[in-house]
């Protein structure tokens, strides 16, 4: 049976909000009755409320993370959970708790945040995605409220973490290039999500200033988390002339466009060429071993809290950006071959 505060003050013989006071440390309260309530709630192994001390006190060492998508499909992909160890990491350091949330939806994350924010339970808030139209940054910029976002925001007035999307998608694009590839494809872009759509405008600008006509039909639309790259992979081989080199929004999404390519009596990389994103650990060992970009998710994450920490404890206001480098991780998946 869990213990309350009401229990101790019974046997301490105080009033509730004594024992308040005194794990509170109040300077009200007498050196004898702190030292005789401590005792108590030591015998009786007490632990206090986190959430209910810090409605009381109106101060809060809880942060909240939200998180896009269903629980299910988030933690499947490994950047997330890396991302989260990264936040972690410094939380315990600092002395926060983490409060985790998942959201599928627009309007659930509004209500998720409005619910964290007004109801006093976090400190401030770390968004783990950055859309080109986000309501809930607005709403959290109106009141004023402690926030990060992980994402590259146009907003001045955000604190933000993110790796150059646009210079990962230029690259890709270049190392294509140089293996001898014109008709390169680009597969994952999900409409509105600020990272995707970063790193298609890099892979544009890439095939302009190497005088390649971009091709409408090579960019193929999906779902952010949630998309399925065997079957996105399955509409490039149905076009009439399709790609031979494919750049995956993410790594997961190119080992289901390399199992497609596969089953259609393709080989990887001597028909079409795959590289992805995110550099997962399956990444080296995959058959073949995918080329990808290693973006440092614990670092972002990391970052992430550091900046919202600055946010919390200073009193000067001022929005920051920090971009977090990405390495190019070239494996056999993506390498001319003379086969």
């Amino acid at each position: 049976m869990r213990v309350t505060i009401n229990d101790i003050a019974k046997k301490a013989q105080v009033s509730p909000s004594t024992v308040s006071r005194v794990i509170a440390d109040s300077p009200l309260i007498s050196a004898a009755t702190k030292e005789k309530v401590l005792k108590i709630i030591k015998e009786m192994n007490y632990h206090p409320n986190i959430i209910a001390r810090s409605l009381v006190n109106r101060s809060s060492r809880i942060i909240g993370v939200v998180m896009p998508g269903m629980a299910e499909q988030s933690f499947q992909h490994p950047f997330f959970p890396e991302l989260l160890a990264g936040i972690a990491s410094m939380a315990n350091k600092e002395g926060y708790k983490i409060l985790l949330a998942n959201v599928a939806t627009l309007d659930e994350e509004r209500e998720m945040v409005k619910e964290l924010t007004f109801g006093s339970i976090t400190a401030g808030l770390i968004l783990l995605t950055s859309r080109d139209q986000n309501p809930t940054v607005d709403q959290l910029v109106e009141v004023g409220f402690p926030f990060v976002v992980i994402g590259r925001t146009e907003n001045p007035y955000v604190n933000w973490v993110d790796n150059d999307n646009f210079l990962i998608g230029y690259q890709l694009v270049e190392h294509f290039l140089d293996q001898g590839h014109r008709r390169v494809a680009f597969l994952g872009y999900s409409p509105g999500v600020t990272v995707t759509r970063d790193r298609l405008h890099g892979y544009k600008k890439a095939l302009v200033d190497h005088g390649i006509p971009f091709c409408e039909e090579l960019v193929v639309e999906s779902e952010f988390i949630s998309a399925n790259g065997y079957d996105l992979m399955k509409r490039l081989l149905a076009l009439r002339e399709r790609p031979t080199a494919v750049i995956a929004c993410d790594d997961l999404l190119a080992f289901g466009a390399i199992k497609a390519i596969h089953e259609a009596g393709l080989k990887v990389p001597v028909d079409i060429a795959v590289a992805g994103i995110n550099n997962v650990p399956l990444a080296e060992f995959y058959n073949p071993p995918l080329t990808s970009v290693k973006i440092n998710a614990f670092t972002l994450g990391k970052k992430a809290f550091e900046m919202l920490q600055t946010v919390l404890t200073s009193d000067v206001r001022s929005y920051n950006r920090a971009i977090i480098p990405a390495e190019l991780v070239v494996r056999s998946s993506s390498l001319a071959t003379k086969e």
